[in-house]
């Protein structure tokens, strides 16, 4: 679906195997309209566009076509008109067997589970065969469009596997076709007649699949197949947090409440969004539960060359990759060989994108003084925490229980709580610097993306620990059922955020104008207002209810330290 703005609107369109290219016109007013459709500069004909919809099908041979729509009339702000292109067969097969593979998995996960749990490996499979086709059907219905950065990281695609280069001269060309709306000359820089992407190349390179059989009788949708290859990557990476955190379940209300941390918002939101943060928040947390926990002793040996990949996704994470090396050095400091070896070949990458910035850009960085704001950073960190419709709490309040581990954590072993923090901090910071506040047009919620496997972690081992707590402290019933109490309803808020998500997904899109978007959908659906809970960063006089929210931080920490000297007195006195 596209919103039209204006009377003039292009784009390339795919219609696979079928014969004829179909869209439909959705005209919520009374006003007549009178369409003219051109293909590559040749009119194809007239329609007249009447209130309703209006069905329009477009003969012609090739499987692709760059069309330019022209309106008669002017469209004036209070008409909405809408373009629907009908579903491929290509698409509706695909989908249909996404349907099919997601109840034979489930099934088969269902009736052999207790053996299908003895092996990671099985385990992992299954999970993904349901993940994937699941965030499959979720965002190929969506109405949430193609936004940000995303086509810039498609043109990049497109002239690796087109040109074998970094320059995009061909790919900016207007008139060139490729499956895409573009207008994208503010997203790039000229150095001696070459025009280069702002964006870095690992991404770009990741979906570049996308565009491969591009000159054959059927052409696959780009845009379409690198949203795939991202879920495909996303939904692996859940797989795999599953199997990591299953065995460490104790019942199904935990499982209940840990799967909603895991799958809650922001990070659902970019199922299938092209941004480099969803591979950076993949390889982040492998590289780190693999050095923290012992875990994955083959990919240790190869860390230093995965991290070479974190800068060449964003320079922004060129901080994470050097905290990770340095506790990688550590690790195999008593290993002189693989020490020696994983230094050079870090050592070696680092250099390699200083070149690259250096060809590209003329300096060490893309960026200058001009694209950073250092002005109002507490009251911008405060909405990055806690606004209404953006911040991480409000979005999935179930992740304050990150802040019970943290705590006993630091009370247990202050070095160790070193890294993780260091790795969220250096993970997600960086964005506040930045002038775009919320990093343009976007799912919410992207500066905690990178780092929100690490953060939905800690809150898997907080709400552990908090049922272990539970479980052990009998004595105390008015404890037992207060945090039984808190986890429920804040687990209740975080679903909520992710249905209201899965409703109306276009609103938490960070250029939307509304506001108090999970509380307006609650209130239409249950007659509860929730806002005197919620602080907007947009709202005057909201700033009152921050002292609710940074109480919660402190009560959680509290919880944290009480748990940690519980179970310290607990080893005291069983020596």
């Amino acid at each position: 679906m596209y919103t039209i703005k204006d009377r003039f609107f292009s784009g390339c369109f795919v219609k696979g195997i079928d014969k004829n290219f179909k869209f439909s016109l959705g005209n919520s007013s009374e006003k007549k309209f009178n369409l003219s459709i051109f293909n590559n500069g040749s009119k194809i004909g007239e329609w007249t566009v009447a209130n309703g919809y209006t069905n329009i099908e477009i003969p012609t041979k090739n499987s692709t076509a760059n069309l330019k729509f022209i309106l008669k009339e002017p469209i004036t702000p209070e008409i909405n008109l809408y373009l629907f292109q009908g579903k491929t067969t290509e698409y509706k097969i695909y989908y249909k067997a996404m349907i099919l593979s997601l109840i034979i998995s489930l099934s088969i996960l269902i009736q052999n589970y207790d053996k299908v749990r003895q092996k990671s490996i099985l385990l992992f499979v299954s999970f993904f065969l349901i993940c994937y086709p699941l965030f499959y059907i979720s965002f190929a219905n969506s109405s949430v469009p193609f936004i940000g950065d995303e086509p810039h990281y498609m043109i990049l695609s497109e002239s690796l596997i087109e040109d074998f280069d970094l320059e995009i001269n061909n790919q900016s060309r207007i008139d060139k076709p490729s499956l895409l709306f573009r207008d994208f000359r503010d997203h790039g820089v000229s150095k001696n007649g070459i025009e280069y992407s702002i964006h870095y190349p690992f991404l770009a390179l990741f979906i570049s699949p996308a565009f491969a059989n591009q000159q054959g009788a059927i052409k696959p949708v780009p845009v379409l197949t690198a949203k795939v290859l991202i879920t495909i990557a996303f939904s692996a990476f859940l797989a795999l947090m599953l199997t990591v955190v299953l065995f460490e379940i104790r019942s199904k209300f935990e499982s209940f409440i840990i799967v909603s941390a895991i799958f809650g918002m922001p990070y659902i939101a970019y199922s299938s969004q092209i941004f480099p943060e969803v591979l950076i928040s993949i390889l982040l947390f492998v590289s780190f539960y693999s050095l923290y926990e012992n875990k994955f002793s083959r990919f240790k040996s190869y860390i230093p060359a995965i991290l070479i990949i974190f800068p060449f996704l964003h320079i922004k994470f060129l901080g994470v990759s050097v905290i990770l090396i340095l506790y990688w050095a550590y690790i195999f400091r008593n290993e002189r060989t693989k020490l020696m070896l994983g230094t050079i070949v870090y050592g070696l990458g680092i250099i390699g994108f200083i070149f690259y910035n250096q060809y590209v850009f003329g300096s060490i960085s893309p960026y200058q003084s001009k694209d950073l704001l250092v002005r109002d950073l507490i009251g911008r960190y405060a909405g990055y925490l806690f606004d209404t419709d953006r911040g991480l709490f409000a979005l999935n309040p179930l992740l304050l229980f990150s802040l019970i581990e943290i705590a006993r954590l630091f009370r247990k072993n202050l070095v160790r709580s070193i890294f993780p923090l260091a790795l969220i901090f250096a993970g997600h910071l960086p964005n506040l610097f930045h002038t775009i506040f919320w990093l343009g047009s976007c799912p919410v919620g992207r500066y905690w993306i990178a780092v929100y496997p690490l953060i939905a972690y800690y809150s898997f081992l907080g709400i552990r620990q908090t049922f272990d707590y539970i479980r052990e402290r009998r004595s105390n019933e008015w404890v037992k059922y207060g945090l039984n109490f808190l986890i429920g309803f804040l687990a209740c808020l975080s679903l909520l955020q992710t249905w209201t998500f899965i409703n109306i997904p276009d609103n938490y899109y960070t250029h939307f104008d509304h506001r108090f978007i999970m509380c307006e959908f609650f209130l239409s659906k249950t007659g509860i207002d929730l806002k005197f809970l919620y602080y907007s960063f947009f709202v005057n006089g909201t700033e009152i209810r921050l002292i609710l929210w940074y109480s919660l931080l402190l009560v959680f920490v509290m919880i944290g330290v009480h748990i940690e000297k519980f179970y310290r007195s607990n080893r005291e006195t069983s020596f």
